[in-house]
C-alpha cells in the first residue's frame, strides 16, 4: 500500500515538474476541464501525461520482465538488457526507420518485437543446448556479446541511413518523445504480458527450485520457459518501442522486492511491477530536474545506478 500511494505521488509531480514548473490548478484543469487555449494545461495535457503513463507501463514492464528472466534461468544477475533482448529490440527498431524514415507506432512495436524474438530464441536456443544450468556469467557474457553486435549493427543502419537524429532518443532510453498514440498502441500489449506473468508466477516459483521439483509436481519446465519467455518479449519489446533500449531496470527491482516479500514469485512479479512504475517514474522526474532546461536522459540515470548494483551481485560472491 505504501508503495501505491508513493507512486500517486510520484505521477502527480511528474506532471507538474520540468523544464517549466506547472501550477497545480493547470494539472488540474488539463485533467477535468481541459481549456485548448491555456499554454499550460497544453503542456501538461499533450506532453506530461504521456510521459507519466509510459513511465508506469514501462517501469513496470522492464521490472516484471527482469523477474521472469531471473525465475526461468535461476540466475540472479538476468535482465532484458543485460541479456541483449533490449538490444535486439533496438536493432529492429533501426531496420523499421531504415525502411520508413516515420514509421507508425504499429510498425515501430512490430519491428521491435521481432528483433526482441532474435534476441530471445538465440539465448533459449544457445542455453537449452548446453543446458539451462549454464553458468550465470557465462549466460551474461552470452548476452553482453549479443548486445554489442545488435548495438554495432543498429549504429551502422542507422550511419548508412543517415538516422542518427530520427533514432538517436531510443538508443539513449527516456519518455520525451512518447505520444497518446503510441501509449494506446502498446498499452494492450503489455497488460497482456503484466497479467500473463502473474498467472503464471507460481509454476515460475517452482522452477526457480529446479526442474526435478517442477517435474516431480506434474509441470513441464520447458513449457513454463516457453510461455515466460513469450511474456518477457511483450513486455521489454513494447518497452523498447516506447522509450529505448534502458536496462538495469529488471536487474535491481527484483533484487529491492525481494528483500521485502521473499521468493515467492506470486508476490515477487507484481510487486516488481510496483517497485519498476516507481522507479522509473522518479528517475523521469530526475531526469527533467538535474539541469533544467536540459534534459538528462533517464537511461542514463538508470545506468549510473544500475553499473554498481550490478558489480555489487558479482562481488557478493552469488554467482
Amino acid at each position: 500500500m505504501f508503495v501505491i500511494v508513493l507512486l500517486f505521488i510520484a505521477m502527480l509531480f511528474s506532471l507538474r515538474y520540468g523544464a517549466v514548473t506547472s501550477k497545480w490548478s493547470d494539472v488540474t484543469q488539463a485533467l477535468l476541464q481541459f481549456d485548448p487555449s491555456n499554454q499550460g494545461e497544453q503542456l501538461v495535457r499533450y506532453l506530461r501525461v504521456p510521459r507519466m503513463f509510459s513511465a508506469v507501463l514501462v517501469g513496470a514492464g522492464f521490472a516484471i520482465s527482469g523477474a521472469l528472466m531471473q525465475g526461468i534461468t535461476s540466475n540472479p544477475i538476468a535482465d532484458s538488457g543485460l541479456l541483449g533482448i533490449n538490444s535486439g529490440a533496438g536493432l529492429g527498431l533501426a531496420l523499421v526507420f531504415a525502411l520508413n524514415g516515420n514509421p507508425s507506432p504499429t510498425a515501430g512495436i512490430i519491428g521491435s518485437l521481432l528483433g526482441a524474438l532474435v534476441a530471445i530464441l538465440l539465448i533459449y536456443l544457445v542455453s537449452t543446448r548446453v543446458s539451462f544450468g549454464l553458468s550465470p556469467v557465462r549466460i551474461v557474457l552470452l548476452g553482453a556479446a549479443l548486445s554489442a553486435f545488435f548495438a554495432s549493427i543498429s549504429q551502422s543502419i542507422s550511419l548508412i541511413f543517415n538516422l542518427n537524429q530520427n533514432i538517436t532518443f531510443w538508443f539513449i532510453g527516456g519518455t520525451g518523445n512518447v505520444s497518446m498514440e503510441q501509449l494506446q498502441t502498446v498499452f494492450p500489449l503489455i497488460l497482456v504480458g503484466i497479467l500473463g506473468a502473474c498467472l503464471i508466477s507460481p509454476q515460475v516459483t517452482l522452477l526457480s527450485l529446479g526442474d526435478e521439483t517442477a517435474i516431480a509436481l506434474g509441470k513441464k519446465p520447458n513449457r513454463i520457459r516457453q510461455w515466460s519467455m513469450l511474456f518477457v518479449l511483450l513486455l521489454a519489446g513494447t518497452s523498447v518501442a516506447l522509450v529505448g533500449t534502458i536496462g538495469f531496470v529488471g536487474l535491481i527491482v527484483p533484487h529491492v522486492v525481494r528483500f521485502f516479500v521473499g521468493h515467492d514469485y506470486r508476490y515477487v512479479i507484481p510487486a516488481s511491477g510496483l517497485f519498476g512504475a516507481l522507479f522509473f517514474s522518479v528517475a523521469d522526474i530526475a531526469s527533467r530536474l538535474i539541469a533544467p532546461p536540459l534534459e538528462t536522459p533517464a537511461g542514463v540515470i538508470i545506468t549510473i545506478i544500475g553499473v554498481p548494483f550490478l558489480l555489487l551481485q558479482i562481488r557478493k560472491g552469488s554467482l
